[in-house]
């Protein structure tokens, strides 16, 4: 790659868009209006980087991007099938393993002995600062705060060895700290753009960081209702006035009447300086540590209080500790696995071809609008008839799948062969003719005879990439 091409891309591009990339690459000068091509030009690394660093090609992500980055771009290859049949060993069947404590013990990376709980407050004006952070113990009896720019550092300092910190949306917060550890280990658990949980290391001391809300995933505000929990004080929080500017030098005094205009209730916010000890300085001066402070620690404390006692309910009903788990996903399918998979005896982990065609015939979650039509009315209310609690009543309603998958022969591929053959609703036994509990199938759809308000047909564009119009299309089911 020359320099001159990456100067002059927009332009190459436009004009010798039918040329090889590769040639395009070598493009190193312009002689009358023709562009030249010299293949055996190079050009060091350091000058490539710089120049496209110098036209602006570089785009700054987070620490918490950094992890997702690969996982963003990497987009499915989903090549037909030529042949199904696969080997029984890809059939895993699902029963408890004969494993004693002490032997999971040793495979997990480490067993957390303290568990802390906090937060970050930072100035939210061009990059992100943090300038304070709040911490509590599990019992509540270290409550900590630390104030200034170092503060992300510090706090890693004060940890000890073997700690397992909670952050509610920890793919923002993880921004402050990630920079500071000595080492990451192992491969950060990473879902889309949220970051559930990275374990690394602080000089020599082991630390794990989880993200609260992928167990909880409500909004901080709704826990006080959700676990009966004090809320405290109203928050009227003047975040834009803490400002990168305001706060250089760690700083701790602001000004009241400024700081006013960044809130909606003033007198609310007045009566709070008042109400927090040693926060008023004097008439016009207030304490910017010890404000954001009190609203930091209530705001920990109400997660620490709700997900200690989430953990409690688990505890005692299904003897399962959040602590062990990434989600509330990874919970409830240990819960499956003891109350449902082990017990039946018949059900099987799937791999390799059997996984993947199966795999499929999982659509997503779908929202839309009749006709997709945006709907507005000034004058009458829109139903929202989204849908809610579709996995447990579907697992309520429906059957699992027992035994290994069975490849279809050529002669049962029909839609009156399989529905002849296929279990009545409420069959549990294989009678007679009616032989097949389910099947998957890959279908083509040649006519949509009836055009709904809300289609039910999903049309991957993965497997239609010639599809223009939804007449004719193929569907995993």
């Amino acid at each position: 790659m020359t320099t001159y091409f990456i100067h002059n891309y927009i332009e190459i591009l436009k004009e010798c868009g039918g040329m090889n990339i590769e040639k395009q690459m070598k493009i190193y000068t312009k002689r009358e209006d023709k562009y030249v091509v010299r293949m055996d030009r190079t050009t060091p690394l350091w000058d490539v980087m710089k120049t496209l660093w110098e036209c602006k090609y570089f785009e700054p992500i987070s620490y918490g991007e950094l992890f997702t980055y690969t996982t963003d771009l990497y987009k499915q290859n989903l090549a037909p099938f030529k042949d199904l049949t696969y080997a029984p060993k890809y059939c895993v069947q699902l029963k408890k393993k004969a494993e004693s404590k002490e032997v999971n013990k040793n495979k997990c990376k480490f067993i957390p002995e303290h568990v802390f709980f906090a937060d970050f407050e930072c100035s939210t004006d061009g990059f992100h600062k943090a300038f304070n952070i709040c911490y509590d113990s599990e019992d509540g009896s270290v409550s900590e705060s630390i104030w200034g720019q170092n503060c992300a550092t510090e706090f890693l300092e004060r940890l000890p060895d073997k700690s397992l910190i909670y952050f509610h949306n920890l793919s923002y917060d993880i921004n402050f700290i990630l920079r500071h550890m000595t080492e990451v280990k192992g491969t950060p658990i990473i879902k889309g753009s949220r970051t559930m949980q990275i374990t690394g290391l602080y000089k020599g001391r082991a630390i794990i960081i989880k993200d609260s809300y992928s167990v909880i995933n409500k909004k901080l505000k709704l826990f006080p209702a959700m676990f009966n929990l004090q809320t405290g004080p109203k928050e009227v929080f003047p975040y834009n006035y803490y400002s990168s500017v305001l706060l250089a030098n760690d700083n701790r005094t602001g000004v009241i009447s400024e700081a006013c205009k960044f809130v909606k209730d003033a007198d609310t916010f007045m009566k709070n300086i008042d109400s927090i000890k040693g926060c008023r300085i004097d008439e016009n001066h207030f304490d910017l540590e010890k404000y954001s402070t009190f609203y930091c620690k209530q705001d920990v404390r109400i997660l620490r209080e709700g997900f200690v006692k989430f953990r409690n309910d688990l505890l005692k009903e299904f003897d399962l500790n959040v602590y062990d788990y990434v989600s509330i996903c990874s919970i409830a399918n240990k819960l499956f696995e003891n109350r449902v998979y082990f017990p039946n005896g018949n059900l099987y982990d799937l791999s390799n071809k059997p996984r993947e065609f199966i795999s499929r015939c999982i659509q997503g979650g779908r929202c839309m609008l009749s006709d997709n039509i945006k709907q507005k009315s000034k004058k009458k209310l829109i139903a929202d008839f989204d849908a809610v609690s579709l996995y447990p009543s579907a697992i309520a309603r429906l059957y699992t799948l027992e035994g290994i998958p069975k490849v279809l022969k050529e002669e049962m591929l029909s839609t009156e062969y399989l529905m002849r053959h296929l279990f009545d609703d409420d069959q549990k036994e294989p009678i007679g003719e009616k032989f097949m509990s389910g099947f998957f199938v890959l279908i083509k759809i040649t006519e949509i005879g009836i055009h709904r308000h809300f289609p039910l047909i999903v049309c991957d564009p993965e497997l239609n990439p010639e599809l223009n119009v939804p007449r004719s299309s193929t569907l995993a089911v």
